[in-house]
């Protein structure tokens, strides 16, 4: 976790502060404000120089069923496989983060797609949540058809995990999982830990998830989703990852669908993990087309 400054700290005991007491007065708004909160990505997008790689992409937008305008980039390789790669990044990141994954995929043949998410990057929005982005990725895919393969991290690969449980043609497909959350029941345990929320709001909190998508929160779940999935599938995921914790994955892991593979390293963490040359190796090893 990073480290929090003074005004960051100042600015957190003030939210803990206002929610025990919307607590008590109005619980049902502090359960959609405590999720709306949730929702907003932190911290905030800083303009930052393309990577020289962005420079030689078409630029691309996607409009989402509500108005919002996604951005994203687009790249086609010299000797075209015919096939279509896109890139999901995680929470608080965006699509530049990715720059080592174009140039491998396209010696490889593919066409590659990397897109900001909703509130994130470039891109439109204010919220976020698996759901806001599970539509966008359809809308890509729609949008900027054909999508053939998928590589994701955290909240983009938890994400896909749920694209790849309604998906078709699913044995000519291939997903990348990287350090997606396992149990999404974690993650909301560790986000109420660090607001200090009392029972009355962790309460309101899940009813909220539950009235917006019409599902429990055990639903969105990577080890629940890839139950369904029947294609081939890397979930790439490190023993210390203090974000979405291995502990979650391991029996999952020793019960998973043998169409599932897994590389497990120990000591990169939650981040580092996907930037790592030796990593990067093997997810284009498994992407590789077959002759």
């Amino acid at each position: 976790m990073a480290k929090v400054g003074f005004s960051e700290r100042i600015y957190l005991q003030y939210l803990r502060t206002k929610f025990n007491t919307l607590s008590k007065l109005a619980p049902a708004t502090a359960g959609r404000m405590a999720f709306d909160l949730f929702c907003t990505p932190y911290p905030k997008y800083k303009k930052r120089k393309a990577p020289a790689i962005f420079n030689h992409a078409s630029k691309k937008t996607v409009v989402l069923s509500d108005g919002t305008k996604i951005h994203g980039f687009e790249w086609n390789p010299n000797n075209a496989n015919g096939q279509t790669v896109l890139i999901a990044h995680g929470y608080a990141s965006f699509a530049y983060k990715f720059e080592h994954y174009i140039g491998p995929l396209l010696k490889l043949g593919y066409r590659v797609l990397a897109f900001d998410a909703p509130g994130h990057g470039q891109s439109e929005g204010k919220h976020i949540n698996v759901v806001v982005y599970q539509e966008a990725i359809q809308q890509i895919m729609q949008q900027c058809a054909p999508v053939n393969h998928f590589i994701g991290h955290s909240l983009g690969a938890l994400t896909l995990s749920l694209i790849a449980e309604q998906v078709d043609n699913a044995k000519d497909r291939k997903f990348v999982l990287i350090a997606p959350a396992t149990k999404t029941t974690t993650t909301f345990a560790n986000f109420f830990k660090m607001m200090h929320f009392n029972e009355v709001t962790k309460t309101a909190f899940i009813q909220e998830v539950s009235s917006r998508t019409h599902h429990s929160i055990e639903h969105f779940a990577a080890d629940r989703a890839l139950a369904n999935y029947h294609g081939p599938l890397l979930w790439v995921h490190d023993e210390i990852d203090l974000v979405c914790p291995y502990e979650d994955l391991s029996d999952f892991q020793k019960n998973a669908p043998s169409n599932i593979e897994f590389l497990i390293t120990n000591g990169l963490g939650h981040n580092k993990i996907y930037k790592t040359t030796e990593v990067m190796d093997q997810i284009m090893a498994f992407l590789t087309p077959s002759k």
